[in-house]
């Protein structure tokens, strides 16, 4: 999972969600990962490989949350260049504003192959909202881009990561079949697609044992404090002390 794709010349959008700089890898770093995926048979959901060579590949699934205008300016270019295909979670309200890609740009996400998916209507936190609220966050944002792209959309990306078994069952119930997560939820039965967000502070070594399932110790350690944070805290208390947990334990 990635969030901005940067250079040096990038400046950070403002009101993004407390330490969203630690998901920003920089276009430099993007192009090596892809370039590892390549040379070790990896491919996306729609490859361009004949029959006899497929069954030797392994699959993998990119994703970008949020809607960044990096994801187009930077991101694209490096992902047709390895013939790859991504998932864009699209943040209904951030389009078009400054620093967030518009109709234009996802359109043309659209054509080059891409898949275009919701991440809720405002970006709140879902865990946190009434009923009828996480039903209007769900389908709002769902009709929105399918209005105006003339597409179905049918994937989900959680915001924040925060879910419940009744908000993924709500999701499916409006129309999603494919509904992606951050972190992995506790006493859901329903199906689900966990994702390994991508860090800045990786080297190649390290996105290379996420391909491979290995977690380093220290972030053993980490997620054993994130876990018990979120539900000690609730969602609106862990994200006060977001910042301060970031700074210890990455």
């Amino acid at each position: 999972m990635y969030q901005g794709i940067t250079t040096k010349d990038s400046i950070l959008l403002k009101n993004r969600e407390t330490g969203a700089e630690l998901y920003d890898v920089t276009v430099e770093s993007f192009e090596e990962h892809l370039q590892w995926l390549h040379d070790n048979d990896y491919f996306t959901e729609r490859p361009k490989l004949d029959s006899s060579s497929i069954s030797v590949k392994k699959k993998v699934t990119l994703t970008f949350d949020d809607g960044e205008m990096n994801n187009f300016t930077h991101a694209l270019n490096v992902l047709q260049k390895f013939e790859y295909s991504a998932y864009f979670f699209i943040i209904g309200e951030k389009i078009g504003k400054p620093g967030y890609m518009g109709w234009k740009e996802l359109g043309k996400l659209h054509e080059a192959g891409m898949t275009l998916g919701s991440h809720g209507l405002s970006h709140e936190i879902l865990t946190n909202l009434l009923d009828t609220q996480i039903e209007e966050e769900l389908l709002a944002s769902k009709k929105y881009l399918e209005r105006n792209l003339n597409i179905t959309v049918n994937s989900l990306s959680i915001p924040h990561g925060f879910c419940n078994e009744k908000i993924i069952r709500m999701a499916y119930e409006t129309g999603y079949s494919k509904i992606f997560v951050s972190n992995k939820p506790i006493n859901i039965q329903s199906s689900y697609l966990e994702r390994i967000a991508v860090k800045n502070t990786w080297d190649l070594k390290r996105f290379q044992q996420a391909l491979e399932g290995k977690i380093p110790f220290k972030e053993k350690v980490s997620a054993m404090i994130k876990s018990p944070a979120k539900i000690i805290l609730r969602e609106r208390g862990y994200n006060a002390v977001r910042s301060l947990l970031i700074k210890i334990i990455n």
